[in-house]
């Protein structure tokens, strides 16, 4: 069988994880051209995976990488730019969340996917880990029956470097579009999108959200409290309650969790283990693999328009909060 030719843009450290985890793909995989801004670093990594072709121009990436499929890891700003020109060249994309930086461009890429009929993935890698299946799977055997509410947070404390792509509003910086996803996509995927969305947060002297806190409600009495934070770093894990019970995703609940705890009313705690080989970015990578071979443009389990709902709350939200990235809107 010949191997699928991935092509990667951003050779940085998230994209490292996605090469190193293509070994657990159950089908043969192979890098065969990067993209990079620094030649050093671009270099070093193209070393590292046996990656024959690199390149620094997008244009001269898409001629001659010679890819069946794109991986996208730079900063949020370039996204668009970047999966608009290889959808246009009808090069199968998966890219990093957020998939771009505002319900418009967001709708724009859609746009582009569905002319070229290629297929477009936003790169919600926790939407496929087993923890994720798992709390989806319960909750649909009615475990808990119906959502009470959902609290969770992502805080990490980043490096105080002014000049770090987390606090520089060139490159999409910011709690909520770094970190804020993750809660956001969560409340998201398992109550759809609230009626009344309030947020607050603190800004840094450059205007980018270094807290953030947001309140979901829904018309049906359901609510959702959602924490993201660059200042202080949350060891908490999810909590989904419901009218029976509870169900616990333990920390770090937004990637490797070691398990999680269902706990109904008037019973003993269950805790079931989760494992898994490698990073676990190789079980997004099986399912847009399927999808291609499917000739789908799109996953059903993370479709286009969830991706487009849930950028357009996160516009919502920065609007609450004052954050504004001007010059890319």
């Amino acid at each position: 069988m010949e191997p699928v030719k991935w092509g990667i843009i951003g050779p940085g450290s998230i994209a490292r994880e996605f090469v190193s985890d293509l070994a657990f793909v159950k089908t043969p995989q192979e890098v065969v051209a990067v993209l990079g801004n620094s030649k050093d670093s671009t270099m070093e990594f193209a070393g590292t995976f046996n990656i024959p072709h690199v390149f620094f121009e997008l244009d001269e990436f898409i001629a001659k990488g010679n890819m069946n499929v794109v991986y996208v890891a730079t900063p949020h700003t370039l996204h668009h730019g970047q999966v608009m020109k290889c959808l246009q060249h009808r090069i199968p994309v998966l890219c990093e969340k957020p998939l771009t930086i505002n319900e418009t461009q967001c709708k724009e890429l859609v746009d582009a996917a569905i002319s070229a009929q290629t297929f477009l993935m936003e790169g919600m890698w926790i939407r496929f880990l087993p923890g994720i299946r798992l709390v989806m799977s319960l909750l649909k055997e009615g475990k808990l029956g119906e959502i009470v509410s959902i609290k969770a947070s992502m805080g990490y404390k980043a490096p105080p470097d002014p000049d770090s792509r987390y606090f520089d509003p060139a490159l999409g910086g910011g709690s909520l579009l770094d970190l804020g996803v993750y809660p956001v996509f969560l409340a998201l995927l398992l109550l759809g999108a609230p009626d009344t969305i309030k947020a607050v947060g603190t800004l840094s002297e450059k205007g980018i959200d270094e807290t953030c806190s947001i309140l979901f409600h829904y018309n049906k009495g359901q609510h959702a409290t959602l924490e993201s934070s660059l200042k202080s770093e949350t060891k908490l894990p999810v909590e989904i309650a419901g009218e029976k019970g509870t169900i616990k995703i333990l920390y770090p609940w937004f990637e490797k969790t070691p398990g999680i705890e269902l706990q109904l009313y008037n019973e003993a705690p269950v805790t079931y283990p989760i494992q898994w080989e490698g990073h676990g970015l190789y079980f997004e990578t099986e399912e847009v693999l399927s999808c291609i071979q499917n000739k789908q443009i799109e996953s059903k389990l993370l479709s286009h328009a969830f991706s487009i709902e849930m950028i357009k709350i996160m516009d919502e939200i920065r609007s609450q909060v004052n954050v504004s990235y001007t010059m890319h809107e």
